[in-house]
């Protein structure tokens, strides 16, 4: 039962018992929620639509309990990213190196750089990371993309908006 809104839920739980027992210990492995799915992470609207299918997908594999797929699929949103921020290098991290010399903040290319690494470790070393490191990195993508796209459209249309009403009242003194 959901603590939330009291509805059904159907989730599959991998625990691991350690000690037998008074001293038996039950530590919780993974846990899957079957139904309802839960809905994916999405990026704001003015994150570029490629970026943002991208990043739609890579939920949805974490959602379904497919790590390393999840893990390849963040990083493909990064580097749809850095595409998009117009690096041209033929690697990842060769695109990412280009971004920090165009002066983005350091956090947002550590964020970039780790989640390479995560996608690259998913794809080529079979690595499976954590529910917990994956959504960091999800989050990590996310904070980029509010950085490099949503706070530069808000603050393209509060100017515009300023801009309209100044005209406004020139027109109407």
């Amino acid at each position: 039962m959901c603590q939330l809104c009291g509805r059904s839920i159907l989730e599959v739980i991998e625990c691991k018992q350690t000690g037998w027992g008074r001293e038996a210990r039950i530590e919780e492995l993974t846990r899957l929620v079957l139904w309802p799915s839960p809905a994916p992470r999405v990026l704001h609207p003015d994150v570029p639509e490629r970026i943002r299918s991208a990043y739609e997908e890579a939920s949805r594999a974490e959602n379904a309990g497919a790590a390393r797929l999840a893990g390849v699929g963040y990083r493909s949103a990064v580097e749809e990213l850095c595409k998009d921020q117009g690096a041209t290098h033929n690697t990842l991290h060769g695109k990412i190196r280009e971004l920090a010399a165009k002066n983005l903040p350091g956090d947002i290319i550590t964020a970039m750089d780790e989640t390479r690494v995560v996608g690259n470790d998913s794809v080529h070393q079979g690595v499976a990371y954590s529910a917990e490191e994956l959504a960091d990195i999800a989050e990590l993508v996310a904070e980029a993309t509010v950085l490099l796209y949503v706070q530069p459209a808000q603050r393209r249309r509060m100017a515009e908006s300023r801009k309209e009403r100044h005209e406004t009242a020139q027109q109407n003194p």
